[in-house]
């Protein structure tokens, strides 16, 4: 990488219109002096955060990052349980202004309650994917809680260039997008379906764990098939391909995370059995990465009219094909204590994925399912 210059990969463009965003409530008062003196710190460690778009690349260091400081009358205890916080809670970000390098990349909004506090972060996602803006937040708060602390992601962007695109695309492995799906995308954003919010406790996804020796994950995804109904459907995993391809490291800085192909379920099946078959299709997937990703890459360089996944099939109301998409590998409560204050609550990304999972607060000691269809 260029001194002060990271070039966005195929990856990054896909997702230069999207914007990350996470809260957290707090019961304590998070300090402002603390907080500024942590993300100057913060940005000593990732230049990039300062950085400005031109359109080609990001540019750093060339300004602050955006840091806003609120009161507002409202309780923590209104806030808990919420599916998303009220806007004026919320970090400003302008998509525009980012786009055209006149607004920053990040921006934070630490807003006072009467009995606690809402931390509010926002990110472009053309330079990181989930599994950095998680780190860089759980760095950002050992930082304000007077911990030591070292850089643990890399932003090198000769790592994607580095794999080799293939001639053609191998169309076996994806589906094409036929014209009368689109009427199905469309349908969902006229008539946004209601979120439905499933706990699932840690006990029970142990005890399928114990039996099957399946991933967390399959476990989720297994269950989330016996929510609709036990029938034949295809599940859609979103995972990273850090440390699966041989080309991407696992503190790789950007964007590396991508929709595996289905891996299809029977009707009828036991739980235990469904784990097991995700399980071996996850690890069989991810086993692929290095003849499936480039196949990946070339598509989206290409702007090929396909998909990882049946499009019809996945966005019906009662779809035949479901994407996850799971945080309960980040660090969304204990990592983001400060001075030993575990967040109240944590609100869920608000992504168009169908079904994501995210962890509940430790004190109810579970996950939860959020299902959009």
């Amino acid at each position: 990488m260029d001194e002060g210059r990271w070039t966005p990969s195929i990856i990054d463009r896909a997702c230069e219109r999207m914007v990350i965003s996470a809260s957290w409530v707090y019961r304590i008062h998070l300090e402002k002096p603390r907080m500024q003196d942590a993300l100057m710190h913060l940005a000593s460690f990732y230049p990039i955060l300062k950085g400005r778009f031109d359109g080609k690349a990001i540019i750093f260091p060339v300004s602050d990052i955006l840091l806003e400081f609120s009161k507002e009358d409202g309780s923590v205890r209104n806030l808990i349980g919420a599916d998303s916080p009220p806007m004026k809670y919320e970090a400003g970000f302008s998509l525009n202004g980012m786009l055209r390098g006149t607004s920053p990349l990040i921006s934070i909004r630490l807003t006072d309650l009467d009995d606690g506090c809402v931390l509010s972060m926002k990110a472009s996602h053309l330079f990181m994917d989930g599994f950095c803006f998680y780190r860089i937040a759980n760095t950002l708060m050992k930082l304000y809680s007077g911990y030591d602390a070292e850089p643990d992601i890399v932003f090198d962007d000769s790592v994607i260039p580095q794999i080799k695109l293939p001639d053609a695309l191998d169309a076996s492995r994806f589906y094409p997008i036929p014209k009368s799906a689109l009427l199905s995308v469309i349908s969902r954003k006229i008539h946004k379906p209601r979120m439905k919010t499933i706990f699932i406790s840690n006990d029970r996804i142990r005890e399928i764990k114990g039996r099957t020796g399946a991933s967390r994950t399959a476990v989720l995804s297994a269950m989330v098939y016996g929510i609709v109904g036990n029938r034949a459907i295809s599940i859609v995993q979103t995972a990273s391909h850090r440390g699966h391809s041989k080309s991407i490291p696992s503190d790789y800085g950007g964007n590396a995370a991508s929709t595996l192909p289905p891996i299809p379920l029977d009707a009828y099946l036991p739980i235990d059995e469904a784990a097991r078959l995700l399980n071996e299709g996850i690890r069989r997937r991810l086993k692929d990465d290095d003849g499936y990703l480039p196949q990946y890459l070339f598509l989206m360089n290409e702007k090929l009219p396909y998909l990882p996944f049946p499009l019809r099939m996945a966005w019906k109301r009662n779809p035949d094909c479901i994407i996850c998409n799971s945080f309960v590998s980040f660090g969304i409560y204990e990592e983001m204590a400060a001075d030993g204050t575990i967040p109240a609550y944590a609100f869920p990304p608000d992504l168009p994925d169908p079904v994501r999972f995210f962890p509940a607060p430790p004190e109810m000691d579970g996950i939860y399912v959020f299902m959009k269809f």
